[in-house]
């Protein structure tokens, strides 16, 4: 296996209220809130949440990604992964709550 594989991925929001830790498979391991978070609503909440599993879910696809590319696997076996594009996209909603 390899060592982007074997990493964890972490996300939080930019007041640092909320933080998340992904595996590189897209498996969450932990959620921490701070408690000034937990004046906001749910669905804000929520949403926090969500984001930063987003972000920590593709920067872990997209170093995987980087590293098949890297190793000469051809694009057809990754080309569903996310993109370095996707990855900002997400980080900019993250940013936006």
């Amino acid at each position: 296996m390899s060592q982007v594989a074997d990493r964890e991925y972490t996300a939080h929001t930019a007041d640092e209220t909320v933080w998340v830790r992904v595996a590189a498979t897209g498996e969450v391991l932990g959620v921490q809130l701070e408690p000034a978070v937990m004046k906001r609503p749910g669905a804000e909440i929520a949403a926090r949440i969500q984001a930063c599993a987003d972000v920590a879910y593709f920067e872990g696809q997209v170093a995987r990604r980087m590293e098949w590319e890297a190793s000469g696997v051809p694009e057809s076996a990754f080309s569903w992964m996310p993109t370095v594009a996707d990855l900002e996209s997400v980080r900019t909603r993250l940013r936006g709550l």
